[in-house]
């Protein structure tokens, strides 16, 4: 045992066995699969080729992701029921079709089995002699039919059936099959594309059950005013670009478990409706375990992707057995960071920035405070020591490239009562991508600053566009 310590030792010292590059391989070996055998039926070679192209991981999942949007025959809800009833065919096809040196979906049955699913009835007739066009017979399995009905999207018309031969060794399509069913499996992978177009990942929203105690409390508040304040929170938004041209909105909540009389390690559910001026809606419902060794403030974050426009916020919390309640009104602006030109994200004020730390994939949620490689802990209420030195950190958008280059100069202010303190500014010049975001953020101690309340103010200047843009964040020192 003594001496296999040792090996497995040199071993990885020597560099020849490293648990990172095996779990890099199972990676690399789970893509190869889906591409030659789990799509193989249904991807194109140019989508073959597109895969083979892309360099991360993370683009691969959102390609993969992707792949199955564009055959969604409802994209507007979260079940893709034809990649659920695509895996059910492949289980079925690698199970049965085992015979012959063609196995699984390699073999003819298997594909027919995956292009035109299971057949309505399967018929046998008597094996026999057949004879050669070179003259003798052949001895002749039974062939096997299979019995479909019509298929109109295929081209197909009229019930048909499909026969299968054993000429060799295992069944091989029929050499008489009509040039209509080699036409319909040809034209499938094309035919379920069904939303061929699609550029981006679908959203689905999400909706409130009406008779949940949420969609209820919700319902009774709009209809009768009915207000509910059982547990003390405070919360603001923090804003950033999402998907289909739509916006995040982070809601950073800070709950006073002690006057709500919650336990330290409590299960709260939040839950809210947002309703816009000009017709969007948006629902949410998430539910958070409080942490411990807090204190008596803890803070919680969740978010909802909506469309930029004036809203009417619902937010709402509950504890575990819905003894206690809270449900808040207030106006809420989402902003566009889509169309209103050169524009960037909320601006994160904080003392404390760390490295991201590797998370379960299954585990990560949306986080805007992530910024590159850095992960930023927001400060409450902007409020500093003198002590601190203040991370300021967020995101540009729609900076013109000039040949797939932006050239950015941003400049830092802290607007004091006495007057305005101009700090060193940055250039940033790096090749992008369309529609690239681009992290932006300095560090500024503020021990030479007196206690008080002051405005950061950052200044963009897009040399390529002409064109600027101001925000400002407030802070305060004690």
């Amino acid at each position: 045992m003594k001496n296999k310590a040792c090996l497995v030792a040199a071993l990885l010292a020597l560099g020849v066995v490293q648990p990172g590059q095996a779990l890099d391989q199972e990676k690399d070996k789970a893509y190869k699969t889906w591409l030659e055998k789990e799509v193989k039926l249904l991807v194109s070679a140019e989508e073959a080729n597109e895969f083979k192209s892309l360099k991360t991981d993370e683009e691969r999942d959102a390609y993969i992701e992707l792949f199955w949007a564009k055959r969604d025959p409802t994209p507007g809800t979260p079940e893709n029921e034809f990649k659920e009833e695509w895996y059910k065919r492949l289980e079925y096809v690698e199970k049965n079709f085992t015979y012959g040196p063609r196995k699984g979906l390699s073999s003819d049955m298997g594909r027919v089995y995956m292009l035109l699913g299971p057949p309505a009835q399967t018929k046998s007739d008597v094996g026999g002699k057949r004879d050669e066009p070179q003259g003798g017979s052949q001895l002749e399995a039974p062939p096997q039919h299979w019995v479909y009905q019509a298929m109109p999207e295929l081209g197909l018309n009229e019930p048909f059936r499909v026969t299968f031969r054993q000429y060799q060794w295992g069944y091989e399509l029929d050499q008489q099959t009509p040039q209509s069913i080699l036409r319909a499996l040809e034209i499938f992978p094309k035919v379920v594309k069904f939303n061929a177009d699609l550029k981006e990942i679908p959203r689905y929203k999400f909706k409130l059950d009406e008779n949940s105690f949420e969609g209820k409390t919700i319902s009774r508040f709009i209809a009768y005013g009915e207000t509910m304040e059982q547990i003390p929170l405070q919360w603001i938004p923090h804003f950033t670009q999402a998907a289909n041209e739509s916006t995040y909105v982070h809601f950073s909540v800070l709950v006073d478990a002690k006057k709500g009389g919650l336990k330290k390690d409590e299960k709260l559910t939040f839950f809210g409706k947002l309703e816009g001026e000009k017709g969007h809606k948006e629902e949410f419902l998430k539910s958070v375990k409080l942490e411990k060794g807090k204190g008596d403030f803890i803070p919680v974050s969740f978010g909802v992707p909506a469309v930029a426009d004036q809203y009417t916020l619902y937010l709402g919390v509950r504890n575990e057995d819905q003894t206690k309640c809270t449900l808040l009104k207030s106006p809420l602006k989402v902003p566009d960071f889509w169309s209103a030109g050169l524009t960037i994200s909320s601006i994160i004020l904080s003392a404390n920035v760390e490295p991201v730390k590797p998370k379960a994939k299954e585990s990560l949620d949306y986080d805007p405070y992530i910024f590159g490689q850095l992960r930023a802990t927001p400060m409450w209420d902007n409020v500093f020591k003198s002590s601190d030195n203040m991370n300021v950190l967020f995101q540009i958008y729609n900076a013109k490239p000039v040949d797939g280059e932006v050239l950015l100069a941003i400049e830092y202010f802290i607007e004091a009562p006495e007057g305005t303190y101009r700090l060193n500014a940055q250039e940033i010049k790096q090749k992008v991508q369309e529609g690239q975001t681009i992290s932006g953020g300095t560090e500024v101690p503020l021990s030479p600053l007196k206690p008080g309340e002051y405005n950061f103010k950052i200044k963009i200047i897009d040399r390529n566009a002409a064109k600027f843009y101001e925000a400002r964040a407030p802070f305060v020192i004690k």
